[in-house]
């Protein structure tokens, strides 16, 4: 019987090993120690590793800072994550070096999406109702008669 592990939560070593990816390759891009053409690496913020089970592919998610093309930066580390791999392969003692895998990180944009969507006049009505309405129901416990 095969088991669905992609519904799973990571496991701790999983999160361990991601956290301390994402430690190295932020080190690489503070030090600005790459010399990949047009690779802007101080512009750079690696946000969330995500890794497999098995621990051989990680997904590194990054987003530029400021005016820079992150999807442009983001096909450039992927055609030159060698570099990166190898520092990994050497700062993290680990049997099987994952292979990286750069995207660009959208949490940010889809944030923005729902904040202007809450922030739209007809459903802040309805956020407004809703509050009203709790509040009514809050309210109505506190104040039991004492005739009783």
């Amino acid at each position: 019987m095969v088991k669905h592990l992609a519904s799973k939560a990571p496991s701790q070593r999983q999160l361990r090993v991601a956290e301390e990816i994402r430690h190295v390759l932020g080190r690489m891009m503070s030090q600005n120690d790459l010399f990949i053409d047009g690779l802007k690496p101080s512009l750079i913020m690696i946000t969330e590793v995500q890794i497999s089970p098995d621990l051989a592919y990680a997904t590194v998610f990054v987003r530029g800072i400021g005016d820079v093309d992150t999807t442009e930066q983001v096909a450039l580390l992927n055609d030159h994550k060698g570099p990166f791999r190898y520092r990994v392969g050497k700062s993290i003692r680990l049997r099987i070096v994952p292979n990286l895998i750069f995207r660009e990180d959208s949490a940010f944009e889809e944030s923005d999406h729902i904040a202007s969507i809450l922030s739209h006049p007809t459903v802040r009505a309805d956020v407004e109702k809703y509050r009203d309405d709790e509040m009514i129901d809050d309210t109505s416990d506190d104040f039991e008669s004492d005739d009783e």
